[in-house]
């Protein structure tokens, strides 16, 4: 019976759980040989070595060879288009052009269809969105009280936190002192924000 390194199958164990833990991903066999230089000259030698890991339980490998992801780790993600700029002040003009895409880890912004807009303005900075600041907007039709709406008014686009009143009006409250309600008698919803990103340089 062929004899493996403890050591090396502890070694390799802990990379691959390290590795999953932080990219949410398994690493490939290439990166395991990167990883081992001197201890695994061939691809054969690390399946191996994973067989022996897999048979112990203490990982899972899939019907191609790889490494399965620990479902603990396992990132679910979604994809979001950028799709421009939106006011946080006075409504500017909602034109969507999709300026690139980015994936974005759904259990910090949930799941559902998702896009990005780049900040215009400081009115919701209370909330803490400030100019060039990028909001992550689910996309639906409705809201509810006091949810932060992406709203369309005529062709102009805005965010700002969603009032509804008994008499029909509805107020779109900016998050800053500095700016005044915008009172509409209707306007279209096309989303609420789940979150902000910010950069700093």
């Amino acid at each position: 019976m062929r004899k493996y390194n403890e050591e090396l199958l502890r070694d390799l164990h802990r990379f691959v759980i390290a590795y999953q833990r932080t990219n949410g991903k398994s690493p490939t066999y290439r990166m395991v040989a990167r990883m081992f230089p001197t201890d695994f000259s061939s691809t054969a030698k690390i399946g191996k070595y994973l067989d022996v890991l897999a048979k112990r339980g203490l990982i899972e490998r899939n019907d191609d060879g790889s490494i399965k992801v620990d479902k603990r780790f396992k990132a679910e993600a979604v994809n979001a288009p950028l799709v421009g700029q939106v006011a946080c002040g006075e409504p500017i003009e909602a034109i969507e052009n999709i300026e690139g895409s980015f994936v974005l880890p759904a259990e910090i912004y949930g799941r559902g269809e998702l896009m990005l807009l780049k900040a215009d303005g400081e009115s919701m900075k209370n909330v803490g969105i400030d100019d060039g600041d990028y909001i992550v907007i689910r996309k639906q039709d409705t809201a509810e009280y006091g949810d932060m709406v992406l709203a369309i008014i005529g062709t102009g686009g805005t965010v700002k936190t969603f009032y509804p009143q008994p008499d029909g009006k509805i107020i779109l409250h900016p998050e800053n002192e500095e700016y005044r309600d915008i009172v509409v008698d209707d306007c279209l919803i096309q989303g609420i924000v789940v979150g902000c990103m910010k950069r700093y340089r």
